[in-house]
């Protein structure tokens, strides 16, 4: 679904940030969900901003390879047929929204794509049903908290229904009970068949959803795990990478406060159980 095809990028202009990317290889499955892990600064956002395009037809710079989702090629492709393949939700959501009210932005996406107003509706109730939107329908998009901001942008993402979804450290500014409703639309999606990358720092609430973590340091590609091999390190190993708690039980992690171990944090299971905890 996802193919890097030793692809580099490296920022230049006003927009560039970070040092960018190199010679990245790099394969995603139908259905997988895939999590980017590294340092700050380690190229994570980059990867996923040239999966959706937004690097080099947003962000200027160098771009070398090719990046391709299915059999489009989005390193040359425009945005707005990249757009139609790939669903972003940004770190910061309120910077990706074009409405001030809920229920538009819901349906912008799809009203993006040209879509019939009858079948829009039908997706933005749809949305509103499968993501557990209906409190926050018909609101002002200022008077929302950032979890209920974020809960918008997937469900935006969600309605537009891309064959990819591309999330930046979606957690960054959520509370624990903002990050359940997040794993829980993140398990609605994966169930459905579509393929997701995550950049991440907080990795706990991902280890029951991820088929693998893909550690990036200095721009490369250096390192893959499974989420058993990742919970297998102790503290220091994972300190000694730059990584956080795989656990809210882990003693001293950086999100630590005694609680329920691995297995038991968000679905009291594995990556099984993953679809059955989309509803709770």
């Amino acid at each position: 679904m996802i193919r890097f095809e030793n692809a580099s990028f490296h920022y230049s202009g006003q927009r560039g940030t970070g040092e960018g990317v190199d010679h990245l290889n790099l394969r995603v499955a139908p259905g997988e969900l895939v999590v980017l892990v590294g340092r700050s600064g380690c190229g994570k956002t980059t990867v996923t901003r040239m999966i959706n395009g937004l690097a080099p037809h947003f962000f200027e710079g160098v771009a070398d390879g090719k990046v391709y989702v299915g059999e489009t090629c989005v390193t040359t492709a425009d945005l707005s047929e990249t757009s139609s393949l790939v669903g972003s939700v940004f770190q910061n959501p309120k910077s990706q929204f074009f409405n001030v009210d809920t229920t538009g932005e819901l349906a912008f996406g799809c009203e993006n794509q040209g879509l019939p107003r009858e079948e829009i509706r039908s997706r933005v109730a749809k949305t509103c049903e499968d993501m557990k939107l209906h409190a926050l329908m018909d609101r002002n998009i200022f008077d929302l908290s950032g979890g209920e901001k974020q809960q918008i942008a997937c469900g935006s993402a969600y309605a537009a229904q891309p064959l990819v979804y591309v999330l930046d450290e979606p957690s960054s500014n959520l509370d624990r009970k903002a990050i359940r409703r997040l794993h829980n639309m993140l398990a609605r999606v994966k169930a459905e068949g579509r393929t997701v990358v995550v950049s991440e720092h907080r990795i706990y609430y991902l280890m029951d959803l991820a088929d693998r973590f893909i550690y990036m340091d200095d721009g490369y590609i250096t390192a893959e795990y499974t989420p058993d091999e990742l919970c297998a390190k102790t503290d220091e190993e994972l300190r000694a990478l730059g990584l956080r708690c795989t656990s809210l039980g882990a003693p001293g992690g950086a999100l630590g406060d005694g609680s329920a171990p691995r297995a038991a944090v968000l679905t009291n299971g594995g990556p099984a159980n993953a679809a059955a905890s989309a509803g709770a």
